[in-house]
């Protein structure tokens, strides 16, 4: 079986990389006049000026470049002059990623052609013109090494971009740097205070326009899902939303009262087709309709778990027996007991300890070293629910939804979450991590996000759905979100007020229903909103490491956890740290696609992006975040059905559009690279997610 994983994994990269080119950013650039300087990372250098030891930000632009040369200039006392040393020095450019996009040639020169009075600035030409394209980041690298005689006194490194840097080390042979261009990797290192990097970009605007229709967003949009329904006659509706960050320069615009607490630009949303498929006289869907999110109330639950954190109620290496004291651990299965009544656990502290599934359960060893870093990752060896959950508990656990009883000792409203989260404890976790600071192989799984839920109960001692009622869907505004379906099932003539999941049967003939996961699971998956009332939530994502109060924006807002008021959510530095890749401490790369925010971490052609996905088999949605972008923005898809490429097929031609509506008759990479980029990119886009979906 996994051999046969691994073979599809290779023939969809091998489509890809057959058919990147098409994907290449490749636009025509003329330009005229001489090349300005694009970036400066400090000021010329002078004999007395004493040169600060600084390193510019990215490279980012709002119209297209194209890159002459990449200028360094050294410190005056960069190496000792004499006549017997030489310089060596080249250059490179690099994407947000870290790719090499383009490298100069190696150049050399001796000391005597320097002086300290007259600094010489060397000009590194890249041996083809370099397009830079708009919206996305750049930053520029090079190395120097100083020679006497064929002997190496020291290499080092410089770039813009201090995060992404692999310092050389000192003494290293000159040969083994000068074939080509060092990986970007590592944090910087300063070799010496005599050191002053100084690097200067320069380049010409492109002067050329591609002469294309004025775009009109919404009406693109929505000509866009038309054409996604009338190719996939499985979807009975379907919704866009994409909204934006304001900026100093775009605060204008924005959703900010003073009580909002993560204000941004809607820039358009567009919903089209019928609520339900079935019906005798079908209604039309409406922005205000509500869809059901699956998996992207993992992100929400996520969230929740990082503002205890922040709170410092918990912390990344919180075990399950410092969240669960009262209960024992023990080597062999030991599941709650069935003679218990309410008197053998009152006395105990706990939200779950009121429970009867907590009475004589105890927690397996190999739970011993799960913390909350490897749930929130998919890295704690928990398996998927068809896998760690057999039929007879699946059963039970329906039963206790079904009968509508209450906890008789604890009044607690979902008996059948407890029952799960027994369960789930006493079972033997077959690849458990091995310790606190190493993560256990990653693994996609409902579970781990169950427990979170069950956790922020036990914190709160408050249901799940009550906590992130009040503390994400009040304070936040999303008045619309609930759980389950959005509508319960009602007859084929009545009008249906929301719209329905829907399923195709063998027949091929496509059936609403009102079928949902069981509740039990909810912190995995359960959450419905509008698309404008979960933008509101998405909207807190593309806040990483902005100061809104610094825009105007005063949001006020009483949060459960500190009865203080509080300016965000999440303070800003806390979103950038969440959305990268979690490094366990004794690991040294990390081994989950899952950010600590619940989605997942990936790089495209516009930069750091954090997408998720999610389906009950009934509906879709798909959201992705572009937080660092110099306007920041995200995508909302959803759809009343299970069909994935439909979701995904919407979410490449409406970017596309957004982005070809930003630069309204500029060239952008991802339209302008061929003809036939459109269609060619969709499929290979369905394509490659094909694969995955397969695969996963």
């Amino acid at each position: 079986m996994h051999l046969h994983y691994l073979i599809v994994t290779i023939y969809c990269w091998c489509w890809l990389g057959l058919t990147s080119s098409v994907l290449a950013a490749n636009f025509f650039c003329s330009t005229l006049g001489v090349p300005q300087v694009l970036l400066s990372n400090g000021p010329l250098i002078s004999s007395n000026f004493s040169y600060a030891q600084t390193l510019a930000t990215d490279l980012f632009f709002q119209t297209p470049f194209q890159l002459a040369y990449a200028v360094q200039v050294t410190a005056i006392v960069m190496f000792p002059r004499q006549n017997n040393v030489s310089l060596t020095v080249r250059a490179a450019l690099y994407d947000a990623a870290s790719m090499l996009i383009e490298q100069t040639a190696t150049m050399t020169a001796f000391a005597f052609q320097f002086s300290n009075e007259q600094p010489k600035p060397w000009s590194l030409p890249f041996d083809r013109p370099v397009n830079l394209t708009a919206g996305i980041s750049y930053h520029v690298a090079y190395w120097y090494a100083v020679s006497n005689n064929g002997d190496v006194n020291n290499v080092a490194l410089f770039a813009t971009n201090s995060t992404n840097i692999t310092w050389i080390a000192p003494g290293a042979k000159f040969a083994t740097v000068n074939g080509s261009f060092p990986i970007l990797l590592a944090a910087p290192n300063i070799f010496s205070s005599t050191v002053a990097p100084f690097i200067q970009l320069m380049g010409s605007p492109c002067t050329n326009t591609v002469p294309i229709t004025t775009i009109h967003l919404n009406e693109t949009i929505l000509s866009i899902l038309q054409a996604i329904q009338s190719k996939y006659k499985d979807v009975p509706a379907i919704g866009a939303s994409i909204i934006q960050t304001p900026s100093m320069q775009s605060y204008k615009g924005a959703q900010s009262p003073a009580h909002v607490i993560c204000p941004f630009i809607p820039v358009s949303t567009i919903v089209s087709g019928i609520r339900r498929f079935d019906a005798v006289t079908p209604e039309a869907v409406t922005i205000n309709d509500k869809w059901h999110l699956g998996s992207n109330t993992k992100s929400m639950t996520a969230i929740l778990i990082q503002m205890l954190i922040q709170a410092g109620k918990l912390s990344l290496a919180t075990t399950i027996g410092d969240i669960f004291p009262y209960l024992p651990f023990s080597s062999t299965p030991t599941p709650p007991l069935t003679t218990c009544n309410c008197s053998d656990f009152s006395n105990v502290d706990g939200y779950f300890a009121k429970s009867p599934y907590s009475c004589g359960l105890a927690i397996h060893t190999s739970w011993k070293y799960i913390t909350i870093a490897h749930l929130l990752t998919h890295t704690s060896g928990l398996d998927e629910l068809d896998v760690a959950y057999s039929i007879e508990h699946h059963i039970h656990e329906s039963t206790l939804e079904n009968n509508g009883t209450k906890e008789s000792c604890s009044n607690y409203s979902l008996p059948s979450r407890r029952y799960h989260l027994s369960i789930l404890l006493s079972m033997i976790i077959s690849n458990p991590p091995s310790s606190t600071n190493v993560p256990a192989n990653y693994s996609y799984s409902n579970n781990n996000y169950i427990v979170l839920g069950l956790i922020l109960e036990e914190i709160w001692y408050l249901p799940w759905e009550s906590i992130i009622q009040n503390e994400l869907f009040n304070r936040l505004g999303m008045i619309t979100a609930g759980f389950g379906s959005p509508i319960e099932q009602i007859p084929l003539n009545s009008f249906a007020t929301q719209s329905f999941g829907h399923y195709m049967d063998e027949a091929g003939i496509l059936h609403s229903s009102d079928i949902d996961i069981p509740k039990s699971w909810g912190p995995a998956g359960t959450v419905h909103a509008s698309l404008n009332d979960w933008a509101k939530f998405i909207a807190c994502h593309l806040q990483e490491g902005r100061d809104l109060i610094s825009f105007g924006s005063t949001p006020m807002n009483s949060s459960f956890l500190n009865g203080t008021i509080s300016s965000y959510l999440l303070s800003p530095s806390v979103w950038q740290n969440i959305h990268t890749h979690y490094v366990f401490p004794s690991s040294s790369v990390s081994n989950s696609e899952h950010s600590l925010c619940g989605m997942i971490n990936n790089r495209d052609n516009l930069g750091l992006s954090l997408w998720h996905t999610g389906t009950n088999t009934l509906w879709y949605s798909y959201v992705v975040v572009y937080p660092q972008l110099i306007q920041p923005m995200a995508l909302l898809i959803t759809a009343n059905s299970a069909n994935g490429y439909a979701v995904m097929e919407a979410k490449t031609a409406v970017l596309n559009a957004y982005l070809e509506w930003q630069q309204q008759g500029q060239p952008y990479p991802i339209i302008a690279s061929a003809a036939v980029s459109y269609k060619t990119f969709i499929f290979n886009f369905a394509f490659v997610s094909a694969c995955i979906h397969f695969i996963y």
